[in-house]
């Protein structure tokens, strides 16, 4: 390598390198540096993959794996990378040495034309001053043109991206005007979504059987659907639009039709063979995991076959589904506030069925909010015939029958004791009225 030249930093952009040798070079032309870099003159002018990899110093006359090596670490592959099979991926890094095909990283991108996957320029106004200040100049991140990260996993800061392409070799620069407003709401899902965006190029190769189980064992934990073995698109669906992950996909990838309306969720799980790093971040995300380490371990752990429950324990057989079925955390909530159906339906906003799904999912819940409903009902029944009791002390058992009946016959099924209790108490006509005590 030319000694003149700076060496490529450790999850830096091989498009951020050639800016910086540009810089450096001071010259006007940037088809002489792409040139003198990349030994063509229409060199890359994005973090998307560079026509010319083959000609980079740091993969010259080397093998498909130095290709793969460098589009992990320094390219935007490392995003696609892990959903692509191994085979696949040695053909293109093949292809890609051999020029035969220059449209071979649609294939990593899973994109057309109709729905293009954008990848703008985006970076940290706090990494740029910790890079000059630790390494004496700024640089384009990786992880930070990855298509779900609007957040920085290190900083956990809002990044600033333009989508104005541009011929030039451009370095990064605070500049205010471009930094598009990120609803404060979406901060936490954006910040899941960055670190499982960054955390996808130290995996190798995804195992999307054990992934596809595992996220149907996830939906049906937090309540979406019933059965791992089929369920109604339309309620995956509506449950997805209803995520904020939903919403950052809309700010992230505009283009992605499929995803942002939530029919792309269904193909997923169930009928797409083909699988795209875009949709599946951002399912992983609108998982409700209760941390962003438990969302990235989760995803780890079921990229690598060991598919672990939500709560920790490892299914060994594909055959026999978790026992342990819990309701999402903001249901029990719910429960616990809300006496009837109708209140429960208008406190969460969903439907009679889907409130039916939760509590036969949850037998814990199930049984503790009938517990509490039936307590509830008891203290009712005694309050109003004790009402009536005292509005006419010379109240029969005939009398308070007719007035009570809903009660009586409620406690007759439920507290056939209690109800005797009180029979007992109540005089005929010609006795006299004891005093009730429940």
């Amino acid at each position: 390598m030319d000694s003149s030249l700076l060496s490529i930093l450790p999850n830096e952009t091989i498009y951020s390198w050639c800016a910086t040798n540009h810089a450096m070079s001071c010259s006007s032309r940037s088809s002489a540096t792409a040139l003198m870099l990349l030994n063509t003159s229409h060199a890359v002018r994005q973090h998307e993959f560079p026509h010319s990899i083959t000609n980079f110093l740091a993969i010259s006359n080397r093998g498909p794996e130095s290709v793969l090596e460098v589009l992990r670490e320094h390219t935007i592959a490392g995003f696609y990378l892990p959903f692509i099979h191994k085979h696949a991926q040695q053909e293109l890094a093949a292809k890609a040495l051999d020029h035969q095909s220059t449209h071979w990283m649609r294939v990593f991108q899973g994109s057309s034309r109709t729905q293009r996957v954008l990848h703008p320029l985006k970076w940290c106004a706090r990494c740029i001053l910790d890079d000059t200040e630790k390494i004496g100049r700024p640089f384009w991140h990786t992880a930070h043109q990855y298509p779900t990260a609007l957040m920085c996993y290190l900083h956990q800061l809002p990044l600033n991206w333009t989508n104005r392409r541009s011929k030039h070799w451009r370095l990064p620069e605070i500049k205010a005007d471009e930094n598009p407003a990120l609803p404060v709401s979406l901060g936490e899902s954006a910040y899941t979504a960055a670190a499982l965006s960054a955390n996808l190029k130290n995996i190798p190769l995804i195992d999307m059987f054990s992934l596809r189980r595992f996220a149907l064992h996830r939906l049906q934990e937090i309540g979406v659907i019933h059965s791992t073995n089929g369920a109604r698109h339309e309620r995956v669906i509506r449950w997805f639009t209803s995520t904020k992950s939903c919403a950052l996909a809309q700010i992230a990838q505009p283009s992605l039709i499929p995803l942002i309306n939530g029919n792309a969720i269904p193909g997923l799980l169930w009928r797409q063979k083909r699988t795209t790093a875009v949709p599946w971040v951002i399912l992983w995300s609108a998982f409700e995991w209760e941390s962003t380490n438990e969302a990235i371990n989760s995803f780890t752990a079921a990229a690598s076959g060991m598919a672990l429950s939500h709560r920790g324990q490892l299914q060994l057989f594909d055959e026999v589904e978790s026992c342990a079925k819990y309701a999402p955390e903001h249901v029990h909530e719910a429960f616990q506030c809300c006496d009837s159906y109708a209140d429960v339906m208008k406190h969460l906003g969903a439907s009679r069925a889907d409130i039916i799904r939760w509590l036969d999912n949850d037998p814990h819940l199930r049984n503790s909010w009938r517990a509490r409903l039936r307590e509830g009902r008891l203290t009712e029944c005694i309050e109003r015939i004790r009402s009536v009791l005292r509005t006419n002390l010379n109240t029969t058992r005939s009398d308070l029958n007719k007035c009570c009946s809903a009660e009586f016959s409620w406690l007759r099924i439920h507290y056939p004791h209690q109800l005797s209790k009180l029979i007992a108490t109540i005089p005929n006509k010609s006795s006299k009225q004891s005093q009730f005590e429940y």
